[in-house]
């Protein structure tokens, strides 16, 4: 790529994301390029694009995808559906208004554990995702407002112009174009059996683009922990906490 082709900001330019070049339009030909064959179009270029920038997105936690939702519960509910973008999560929860911190643990199973012999209705202490919902415990006695923090899912490339802005820009063509390169040879090379020269060499690229992604991004929370209270607000696990 000419240097020319490379539009970067200048030093202390607002929008560093938005000025780098990746643009779908920019990313669909460059796979062109590099699969140069006639009987791939540009729409199926586009949904390799998304769909590796779907499968990065579930590999890693990116930092520019992290929101938080306001969820309702009746009085009595054990569960709230999770907004349909949800991804990964959830990284904390509180009780609103206040942000009193409850406790994540990581499944249903676990909850069902820490709720065992202990009373079933009261201020909301621990929660764990399953099949969609956000489960929680002890099942309020009021209406209750919770905020959840969580990993969305990215917006699809799908106008020219469009750009994966939750994507660190140098590690976007690295990663979607290797990914989309990886796709497209793999069904050229259909029946090569282990001679898919191309495939394999793409697959390595992005591995290796996503490896870096990895440690650019930093460790990913494995465990349930206990998110402290915002300060001026409540102490970590108030007085009835068990």
């Amino acid at each position: 790529m000419a240097f020319s082709d490379v539009s970067l900001p200048q030093a202390k330019a607002q929008g560093l994301r938005t000025a780098v070049s990746d643009t779908l339009a920019r990313l669909v030909a460059e796979v062109a390029d590099i699969v140069a064959d006639p009987g791939i179009g540009d729409a199926e270029i586009v949904r390799c694009l998304d769909r590796g920038l779907l499968a990065v997105s579930g590999a890693a936690r990116l930092p520019d995808l992290a929101t938080e939702v306001r969820l309702e519960l009746e009085p009595g509910a054990s569960c709230a559906l999770l907004p349909a973008d949800w991804q990964h999560g959830p990284t904390h929860a509180f009780r609103l208004p206040g942000r009193f911190p409850m406790r994540l643990l990581p499944n249903l199973a676990a909850l069902r554990l820490l709720a065992a012999g202990r009373p079933g209705r009261g201020r909301i202490r621990a929660a764990a995702t399953a099949g969609g919902r956000l489960h929680v415990w002890p099942t309020p006695e009021r209406p209750c407002s919770l905020g959840i923090g969580y990993f969305r899912l990215p917006q699809p490339l799908a106008g020219s112009p469009d750009k994966p802005l939750c994507l660190p820009p140098h590690l976007v063509a690295p990663l979607l174009v290797n990914f989309a390169c990886r796709e497209l040879f793999e069904r050229l090379e259909e029946g090569a059996g282990e001679r898919k020269v191309q495939t394999t060499a793409y697959a390595r690229r992005f591995d290796a683009a996503l490896a870096e992604l990895l440690v650019f991004c930093g460790p990913r929370q494995e465990e349930a922990v206990d998110v402290a209270a915002t300060p001026f607000f409540a102490p970590p696990f108030a007085e009835d906490w068990v």
